[in-house]
């Protein structure tokens, strides 16, 4: 009897720290690889698992999102309890819900939502070692989130990708909101946007801490975004502090099957 193909939608939180990223590469520790491990046990065969989002080594999320086909031999909570109990713990699924199978969570998306943490404070809680960037020195705020306002929009952002191994067609994308929230010793930077560049949200969080040190001036920024420059912009904000906390759908591809 064969069973009717459908689509599985994951939604996973994992701990970057110990990974080389998301992407397959060979048998290096990526998330990638464990996940299509853990669902090659399930369906014994091997099963293609694609990612919403494509995070570097050290890199964090709360919300990345994952989609596959296969028969539908079990539903969406066993599938559930049986990926997390072959995962490693640093990999939980959050989430599984058995979706159509024209369902992909890198092509549909159609924004994702970033934070980037700063502990902002003399002494580094041991607690968010590779969880946050440790900034000693006070940062100015209110100077850091007027600066924000320049990349809300839709934005050529050539000055904020790192090079990605090869040449990009397309540069622009659409910030919908950014800013910085503060909790105690931690800064929070939020940002959504219809997608990302290489390293973009890093490249940015790094320019705008040097606003916030006093390194660096809000006409300066403007005169670095212009020059459509990656050379001119200051240097990327380390993986650890970044996480991937949402990605949304239309809600038409949210229909369960």
């Amino acid at each position: 009897m064969n069973l009717p193909l459908v689509g599985y939608k994951l939604i996973l939180s994992y701990c970057g720290t110990g990974f080389r990223g998301w992407q397959k590469q060979g048998q290096l520790p990526t998330v990638q690889r464990f996940l299509e491990e853990a669902v090659a046990k399930i369906w014994e065969t091997n099963i293609h698992v694609e990612g919403a989002s494509r995070t570097d080594a050290g890199v964090h999320a709360k919300g990345q999102v994952a989609s596959f086909i296969a028969p539908r031999k079990h539903e969406a909570e066993v599938v559930q309890r049986a990926l997390n109990y072959y995962l490693p713990d640093t990999i939980r699924v959050l989430h599984v819900r058995v979706v159509s199978k024209e369902f992909h969570a890198r092509f549909h998306a159609i924004s994702k939502t970033y934070q980037y943490w700063i502990w902002n404070d003399p002494v580094m809680d041991p607690f968010y070692l590779w969880r946050a960037w440790h900034i000693p020195r006070q940062l100015d705020i209110k100077g850091m989130n007027e600066a924000t306002r320049l990349f809300v929009g839709k934005k050529d952002f050539a000055s904020f990708v790192s090079y990605p191994g090869f040449v990009l067609k397309d540069t622009t994308k659409t910030v919908f909101d950014c800013g910085f929230t503060v909790q105690g010793q931690l800064c929070l930077f939020t940002i959504k946007a219809d997608g990302f560049l290489y390293r973009m949200v890093r490249n940015i969080v790094g320019a705008l801490v040097k606003i916030g040190l006093g390194r660096l001036d809000l006409e300066k920024l403007k005169v670095i975004f212009e020059s459509k420059n990656r050379k001119l912009s200051p240097a990327s904000a380390p993986p650890w502090g970044l996480y991937l906390m949402k990605v949304d759908y239309p809600p038409d591809m949210e229909i369960n099957h």
